[in-house]
């Protein structure tokens, strides 16, 4: 038995949002309240942990976050974020370095520019890339994660010519003669993906550990990873099994991979204490910070209007299949136009499910990932189809400068619009993103939610801001519904996981702007110490 005491404790707990103590008995907690109430249920030989004023509230939950992704930035590849790789010049010579360390032939890939960022004010192109290394294949990610820059060898190595046809839901950017400017977006990076070597299950492994311990030094212990192929989740089954997670995963199987014409079938469901895969996964438009998220006006700059990945037809059916089987869904859906699509989808769902023989497929709740510019009329749909809203605050933060630099003005107003999601009814779920942005700390996303200030300290709809109680709530109990799991993690509740974390000072009381000033000395999960500044 161990007792909490002597510090501020937020238990996201309406029955007792504050309480003085708590009380946790192996793995679970047993008690939550007044000191003395706690003191009275905790048996002879228990353990005083003193908060020394400190704050204890429930483990963060990253709702939408690439694990994988993350680990694989942190261990193997390049980093081409702002931070790291400021310009041009810097982004070719990360990548002459690297090749300087492998043989000549292996694959190169690195993340995170952003054209926006950089003083070049454009995409790499591949002979920017070739200039690092003409006999290496190179892959870079830009931060989004829905376009890739390839050099000329890796173009060649997938067959991409001036001749490749657009594959459905992509483009392959092209110069004015016709010749790939080495940019690939949206399904086309299949194009390139197929070409690319997997990492092995070694690597991966090693990539969620890592994306693991990093997680737990930010306080969290419950995280969705949204993109896993069979590869990706068979190392996550492998893992779970040999009791090497150390932050507990829903995992996100997709459906139709990056420029494929093949459907993954559904997997096997698996749902225990550290491993849930019960929700599949669909991409609807791009993104919206590299402006292919499918909006109903021209992007400023680009002109276009971005990428829809399905004919809606196609999508209803693959869903018809996951939804019919009893699988809840999570569908990537940004612009106004995917979100038209992917609820009307939804509303069909629905309204086969409850018709006919049909009338005992179970009404699951599906998410929404990102709602980034919805309307009003598609709140109030997704209310009455108790949708579960993943946005990203912390986006505005880190990416705010794209959005005002892309989007047509009207409509910044509703840009990830929080408080109308609320407002509306609906569970929201907060979440990183990361590798999406360099940093996934959800204290940074509750400040964005609180203070929705843009990478130069400007507001960007600032009504839509929300309270500090309501972003630490969608940081914890809004997940833990998000994932299906609310009835064991999230709150600071009698008979849930004791994953916690001690944080320096109290989130709820601190001016935004001093939120990033807090730190994680402590994360517990299962009761356990997993995590100490």
């Amino acid at each position: 038995m161990l007792l909490f005491y002597n510090g501020i404790i937020h238990t996201m707990d309406a029955a007792y949002p504050q309480a003085e103590a708590v009380l946790v008995e192996d793995t679970h907690i047993r008690a939550v309240g007044s000191l003395a109430e706690v003191e009275a249920a905790a048996p002879a030989g228990t353990k005083r942990f003193d908060l020394a004023g400190r704050t204890l509230v429930p483990g963060f939950n990253d709702a939408h976050v690439h694990i994988w992704k993350l680990g694989l930035l942190l261990t193997r590849q390049v980093n081409a974020q702002k931070a790291a790789a400021p310009d041009m010049a810097a982004i070719v010579r990360a990548f002459r370095d690297k090749a300087n360390s492998v043989p000549p032939g292996t694959w190169l890939t690195g993340r995170g520019y952003n054209e926006a960022e950089l003083p070049e004010r454009r995409h790499p192109t591949r002979h920017d890339l070739d200039a690092a290394s003409a006999e290496h294949p190179i892959a870079l990610t830009r931060t989004c994660g829905h376009m890739i820059i390839a050099n000329s060898r890796a173009l060649e190595l997938a067959g991409i010519t001036a001749d490749t046809p657009n594959p459905p839901g992509g483009v392959i950017v092209r110069d004015e003669h016709g010749q790939p400017t080495g940019l690939l977006q949206e399904t086309a990076m299949g194009l390139l993906n197929r070409a690319l070597p997997d990492p092995s299950e070694a690597d991966l492994e090693d990539a969620i550990g890592a994306a693991n311990r990093h997680q737990l030094a930010l306080g969290i212990t419950s995280a969705t990873d949204p993109l896993l192929t069979p590869l990706h989740l068979k190392v996550y089954r492998q893992m779970e099994a040999g009791g090497k997670l150390r932050v507990r995963v829903n995992g996100l199987p997709i459906r139709r991979a990056d420029g494929g014409t093949e459907t993954l079938p559904l997997p096997e469901k698996c749902v225990s204490d550290w491993l849930r895969v019960d929700t599949v996964k669909f991409f609807a438009d791009g993104g919206l910070s590299g402006a292919t998220a499918a909006i109903s006006q021209p992007y400023k700059v680009t002109g276009e209007r971005g990428v829809l990945r399905f004919e809606t037809e196609e999508l209803l059916e693959l869903a018809w299949e996951a939804h019919a089987a009893g699988w809840r869904i999570g569908t990537h859906a940004i612009g106004d136009v995917a979100l038209e699509q992917v609820i009307g989808v939804y509303e069909e769902l629905y309204k086969r499910s409850s018709t006919g023989a049909r009338r005992a497929v179970p009404l699951q709740r599906h998410r929404i990932e990102h709602l980034g510019l919805p309307t009003a009329d598609h709140l109030r749909r997704c209310a009455a189809l108790n949708v579960i809203a993943v946005p990203q605050t912390v986006f505005l933060a880190a990416l705010g400068g794209n959005f005002r630099r892309y989007l047509p003005d009207d409509f910044l107003p509703r840009c990830y619009p929080v408080r109308a999601m609320l407002d509306a009814g609906l569970t929201v779920a907060l979440s990183s993103d990361a590798p999406v942005v360099p940093d996934g700390n959800p204290l940074l996303g509750m400040k964005a939610a609180v203070d929705r200030l843009d990478p130069s300290g400007e507001p960007l709809a600032p009504e839509q801001a929300i309270t500090p109680y309501e972003s630490l709530y969608a940081y914890t109990m809004g997940g833990a519904i998000a994932s299906g799991d609310a009835a064991n993690r999230g709150s600071l509740t009698p008979g849930k996981w004791a994953d916690m974390v001690i944080l320096s000072g109290d989130p709820l009381t601190t001016p935004a702007e001093r939120l990033l000033d807090l730190q994680a000395h402590q994360t517990w999960i299962a009761g356990e110490l997993a995590y100490e500044k």
